[in-house]
């Protein structure tokens, strides 16, 4: 055979591969998809564009699936499940927050930076900035959604790097160039941040920093306008910013000591204890600042609600860690938990905190008259084993969002009433 006839064979079938990857190669991603490894398509004209933006909608309508839960539909026909994973990758913070009668998420992916947006009346993802901020350990968003703030561990010396993150609208260009909704404006706070609290109207926010003792600043969320406003001997502080003037802090509980709770007045400056001292305390205040709900430690943990201003609790009779548990609106003290079906018997809270055991949970609600509700049985509905954390409620009070701290993955789920 002639090399002539050699070198066309050759060509062919070079051809012949190189149309096979491109047919069989796996579709552009979905919105707030990670697949490892590329598709050749990327790297073709007609291939991906890079921007994983879709088209949103709001028209939904509601039928019932086989367990009785409601099933919407957007306008298109998907169903939008009442129960959901919204992210692909762990996450280092979400919001949620609501725009009209739709509630709207968003998300930081934990291992890239970039944010992105999940709606209640749609099934897609919407990629809305691809800033890469790596490696993120935490992020606190604020209320408005409009920036958060991006911990990050540096490598070298294992300091807390702090930096605050503002999503930029970007304009719309006359060129080709495709651009994802926002921009991110990166700006950086002090190094060593131990704990940071938002104030509700997203104004300010509160850290401390820790220097022989624990120093307490208020600033601007990018970092300006820093004041000092108090120091305290003790090191270890959890904070929780409720109302325009008033911060809880709260001592890291452990099974090993009595913990309390104390409320800095941010007008004048003072530090007043409330509600009652626990072996691990963990406690999740109201926003008015009446109520609490608290859990002890030990071999099982046990919640109580507190009422800060006649100093009583009323035991639960439930068993749960305080953190898994969002207030709502009601004038009857309620609040939706994630109660774990099942306790392995240890030291709590300083086991869970240390992951070396994890609960599965359902969602119930119960008020301070010890009246429960099932919400969701997260098991049955999710196929998954969920140890819920970092629970938030929609303004609206109809979506649920919180994190599997198993995986770091992101659910929504729709509250039926």
């Amino acid at each position: 055979m002639s090399k002539k006839i050699l070198l066309i064979i050759g060509i062919l079938v070079i051809v012949g591969i190189v149309a096979f990857l491109i047919f069989s190669s796996k579709p552009p991603l979905a919105p707030g998809e990670s697949r490892v490894g590329f598709s050749i398509r990327d790297y073709l004209p007609f291939g991906n564009s890079g921007n994983e933006t879709t088209s949103t909608t709001t028209n939904t309508s509601t039928g019932n699936d086989n367990t009785g839960n409601q099933i919407s539909t957007n306008m298109e026909g998907q169903p939008v499940p009442r129960l959901r994973k919204i992210s692909k990758e762990p996450v280092a913070g979400a919001v949620i927050f609501n725009t009209g009668t739709t509630s709207l998420v968003r998300f930081i992916e934990k291992g890239t930076g970039n944010v992105y947006e999940a709606r209640s009346d749609s099934v897609t993802i919407q990629r809305l900035t691809n800033t890469t901020i790596p490696k993120i350990i935490r992020a606190f968003w604020l209320p408005n959604a409009s920036g958060f703030l991006a911990q990050t561990l540096s490598p070298d010396n294992e300091i807390i790097e702090t930096n605050f993150v503002k999503l930029n609208k970007n304009v719309a260009s006359s060129t080709n160039e495709i651009l994802t909704p926002f921009n991110a404006i990166i700006g950086k706070l002090p190094t060593g941040i131990k704990e940071i609290a938002i104030k509700p109207d997203s104004t300010k926010i509160f850290y401390y920093t820790i220097f022989a003792s624990s120093n307490w600043y208020i600033s601007n969320p990018d970092g300006t306008s820093s004041s000092l406003v108090a120091s305290n001997s003790l090191t270890e502080w959890l904070p929780k910013w409720i109302s325009p003037n008033q911060i809880i802090m709260q001592n890291k509980g452990s099974f090993e000591s009595i913990g309390y709770s104390y409320s800095f007045d941010v007008s004048n400056k003072t530090l007043k204890k409330i509600g009652l001292g626990m072996i691990g305390l963990s406690v999740n205040p109201k926003t008015d600042g009446s109520w609490s709900l608290a859990s002890s430690g030990g071999a099982s943990p046990e919640l109580f609600m507190i009422d800060n201003k006649n100093v009583i609790s009323k035991d639960t009779t439930v068993k749960g860690l305080a953190e898994k548990c969002v207030w709502l609106k009601d004038k009857n003290p309620s609040v939706y938990c994630a109660i774990p079906n099942k306790i392995p018997g240890d030291n709590y809270p300083d086991i869970w905190y240390k992951g070396l055991v994890s609960t599965e949970d359902s969602i119930w609600k119960m008020d301070v008259g010890n009246i429960f509700g099932e919400i969701s049985n997260l098991p049955l509905e999710s196929g998954e084993k969920i140890d819920v954390v970092d629970l938030s409620l929609s303004p609206d009070e109809t979506h649920l969002i919180f994190k599997n701290k198993i995986d770091g993955y992101l659910w929504m789920l729709r509250i039926d009433k």
